[in-house]
C-alpha cells in the first residue's frame, strides 16, 4: 500500500446509546486506541457518528469516511466493533464490500485476528452480523410494545413533548405560559380566525414557539391537529390509544 495512505478509525453511538450513557464515542474511541497500539499502528484520523442510527445510510461521519476511501488516503479502518458500522447486515455486508473493493483494510477492535482473507473469519462476521440485527429488532419489538402499553394507561409513548405541556417523571404536564397559547390558539379558531390571522395575533403579542421563533401558519395548524389531545386527553402511538383526562387543557367553551 502506499505510504501516504492512512490508518483511520470510526466510531458511532445512537440517540438511545447516547441516552443510556452505556457505549459512548469516548469509549469507542479508547478501545480502537488500545488495540491499534497493540498491532503497532497509529490512528491518523477519527470520523464519528453521535446520535445515528446504525441502519442510517447517510450518516456525516460514514459519508466522509467512504469519500476518503475513495480519494484513495486511507488504507485501513479500525472499528471498535462490527454493530458500530452498522446494525443491518445488509448494510453491513455492503460497506465491508465497499472498502474490499477499494483496497481498504478493515480491523475489528473485539475481533482481534479477524482477516477478511480467512472465510471462517468472514463466516463469524456474517454470523455475528446477523446476531445485532437481530438483537436491534428485539430492542424496538419491546420499545414498541412498551410505548403502546403506557398509552392504554393514559401515559404519553415517549419522544418529544407536545406543546403545552412539559416533563414531569415518567409523564409530563401542564406548562402553564404553553397551554395559555394552546387556549388562544383553539379560541380564535372557533371565531373562525384562519391559521395566518391566528399567527400574526401570537407574533404581535410577543409569543413564540418552543424553540424562540414566530408562529407560522403550519405550526398553529400543527396545535389545532392535535384536537384530541388537548380537549379529550386522548394519546396515541399508531393504532393505539389512551385517555388521561389531566392531560386537557382546552375545555369544552373553546373546543373547534
Amino acid at each position: 500500500m502506499a505510504k501516504n495512505r492512512q490508518v483511520v478509525a470510526y466510531s458511532r453511538v445512537s440517540t438511545l446509546e447516547q441516552k443510556r450513557k452505556g457505549y459512548g464515542i469516548e469509549i469507542q474511541v479508547r478501545d480502537v486506541t488500545l488495540f491499534a497500539e497493540t498491532q503497532g499502528l497509529f490512528i491518523d484520523r477519527f470520523y464519528k457518528d453521535e446520535g445515528k442510527s446504525g441502519t442510517d445510510e447517510r450518516r456525516a461521519g460514514l459519508k466522509r469516511l467512504l469519500r476518503d476511501c475513495r480519494a484513495g488516503s486511507v488504507r485501513a479502518v479500525i472499528i471498535p466493533s462490527l454493530d458500530r458500522l452498522s446494525r443491518e447486515l445488509r448494510l453491513a455486508e455492503n460497506l465491508f464490500w465497499t472498502f474490499e473493493r477499494l483496497g481498504v483494510q478493515v480491523l475489528i477492535a473485539d475481533m482481534p485476528t479477524y482477516s477478511a482473507q480467512d472465510r471462517r473469519d468472514v463466516l463469524i462476521r456474517q454470523i455475528r452480523g446477523a446476531i445485532a440485527e437481530e438483537n436491534r429488532k428485539d430492542i424496538i419489538e419491546r420499545l414498541w410494545k412498551g410505548r403502546q402499553e403506557r398509552v392504554r394507561r393514559g401515559l404519553p409513548p415517549g419522544g418529544n413533548i407536545p406543546y403545552g405541556y412539559r416533563r414531569h417523571r415518567q409523564s409530563f404536564t401542564c406548562s402553564p405560559e404553553e397551554a395559555d397559547i394552546v387556549r388562544t390558539i383553539f379560541e380564535r379558531a372557533n371565531c373562525s380566525q384562519t391559521m395566518s390571522a391566528i399567527a400574526k395575533v401570537l407574533n404581535g403579542r410577543g409569543k413564540r414557539r418552543r424553540n424562540g421563533k414566530e408562529w407560522t401558519p403550519r405550526q398553529v395548524g400543527a396545535i389545532l391537529g392535535r384536537k384530541d389531545l388537548y380537549t379529550q386527553g386522548k394519546v396515541r402511538y399508531g393504532e393505539v390509544s389512551g385517555t388521561n383526562h389531566r392531560l386537557i387543557l382546552v375545555g369544552p367553551e373553546t373546543r373547534t
